[in-house]
């Protein structure tokens, strides 16, 4: 009796750690990659967003938007139309 009682316990720690690998066996390879590639998606995104804030947050050059302001004359009073 004491032989059958100590064969199913060991029966039953075997079985836990192989019972725990079953689940994961049975997932498809095309779902794990696409739950791997959505979860590099989401953190790729986060990581924009946070340096989108960051560059906001930065207070923006103060640049002239006028590129021909050099090739134009100083005083453009006196220029006729």
């Amino acid at each position: 009796m004491r032989y059958w009682l100590a064969a199913a316990v060991t029966m039953a720690m075997l079985m836990g750690p192989a019972h725990a690998q079953e689940n994961e066996a049975n997932k498809d390879p095309f779902k794990l990659k696409i739950e791997r590639e959505e979860r590099e998606r989401a953190e790729n995104e986060r990581d924009y967003n946070a340096q989108m804030k960051r560059l906001k947050a930065q207070s923006p050059a103060q640049t002239s938007s006028d590129p021909w302001k050099k090739v134009r004359p100083a005083d453009s009073s006196g220029a006729k139309r």
